[in-house]
């Protein structure tokens, strides 16, 4: 058994919660059994779109390790350099 920490973040709040899971357990099959957790029933609109650990994106096949922290990545409602592009445009009127 390992020890890992699974993450969620909106821009309004992020819940974690830690697992202890088997040895060569998945990124896809970790986010099931914590979407699973009581802390995470909540989320109602828990979509990830792609895995990170440690902030280096990984594949949903990633086998995780003991310590591991899980980063369960959402889409973006807008793409950062355009939301830039918005706001140096506002700031020119």
């Amino acid at each position: 058994m390992i020890q890992i920490e699974v993450v969620y973040a909106r821009p309004e709040r992020q819940w974690s919660v830690d697992l202890e899971i088997d040895d060569g357990t998945s990124a896809e099959e970790a986010t099931e059994i914590a979407r699973n957790s009581e802390r995470l029933l909540w989320v109602d609109d828990l979509l990830v779109v792609a895995y990170a650990v440690w902030g280096r994106e990984v594949p949903a096949e990633y086998r995780l390790k003991d310590g591991d922290r899980l980063e369960l990545l959402r889409s973006l409602p807008v793409d950062p350099m355009e939301a830039r592009r918005r706001k140096a445009a506002a700031q020119k009127d």
